[in-house]
């Protein structure tokens, strides 16, 4: 099998995500731009090998349980669970609210652990779930720490996509200076229209940005106010977060460190 094939068959298990986990054959050619004879023989592949089924009744195409063993491999190799877990739940129970934790994978945003909040309602967002690293503060925090090169290549980007977030360019790039200043930043209101939450950046060993941590909770509870008196509890535990991350290689594809940028 040829690298281009390769990389035709991993761009299909890519469209399959937490807000449109089923596909029909031709959607994914045409998503693609991909003949339906590749998609479709490539597709039969995957579904002998368990990592892909289609439904019976809606005749869609959704992932196979083989990625939970997959996942349940990463997660144990990692022991991300066993790690930061307990902090997690720490900051949660004492802020009384959800705690995320996001990474930079593949310059976006990417939800790895969430513990809810006890309160009916909470922050509701999936593990996951991808974002770009203009919206929201676990992005936004995350985005402030990376290179100006790789800032400005995902700040043009949005701008071709014409994401309706990003009004201007000098006023995000002033934002992003003012959060490194700060050391962590509140939104309301950008992930999902009715949450809120406050982030502080999650460092390497060599203090490359890796991800965030995030206490959030629907904005009309999760105030700035009541963010910034949060902010304590998670600056008492980023530097066991920190040290669990000098210990355990996190496999996220981070590009700007294999691009000889400093």
């Amino acid at each position: 099998m040829s690298s281009k094939t390769v990389s035709k068959a991993l761009s299909i298990l890519d469209v399959f995500t937490p807000d449109r986990p089923a596909w029909g054959l031709r959607d994914i050619a045409r998503e693609l731009e991909i003949s339906h004879t590749i998609v479709h023989r490539l597709l039969k592949t995957f579904e002998e090998e368990g990592y892909i089924f289609q439904n019976p009744e809606t005749h869609k195409y959704e992932l196979g349980i083989k990625f939970i063993q997959l996942s349940n491999t990463v997660e144990e190799r990692l022991r991300i669970s066993d790690l930061i877990n307990p902090i997690m739940k720490n900051i949660s129970v004492e802020t009384g609210e959800s705690v995320v934790f996001t990474v930079i994978d593949n310059e976006e945003g990417l939800f790895v652990k969430i513990v809810e909040s006890e309160h009916q309602v909470r922050f509701a967002e999936s593990v996951g779930k991808r974002g770009p690293l203009y919206i929201g503060a676990s992005h936004k925090v995350i985005l402030a720490h990376l290179p100006d090169e790789v800032q400005d290549k995902i700040i043009n980007q949005g701008f071709l996509d014409h994401a309706p977030q990003l009004v201007s360019k000098k006023s995000l790039l002033e934002t992003l200076e003012f959060i490194r200043q700060q050391g962590w930043f509140y939104t309301a209101g950008e992930t999902l229209n009715d949450a809120a939450a406050i982030s502080v950046p999650v460092f390497d060993p060599k203090k490359n940005v890796l991800g965030s941590i995030s206490v959030a909770g629907p904005s009309y509870r999760f105030t700035k106010e009541q963010a910034e008196k949060v902010l304590p509890v998670i600056n008492k535990y980023i530097d066991k977060i920190d040290d669990i991350f000098s210990k355990v290689f996190f496999p996220s594809r981070r590009d700007y460190l294999l691009k000889n940028i400093t």
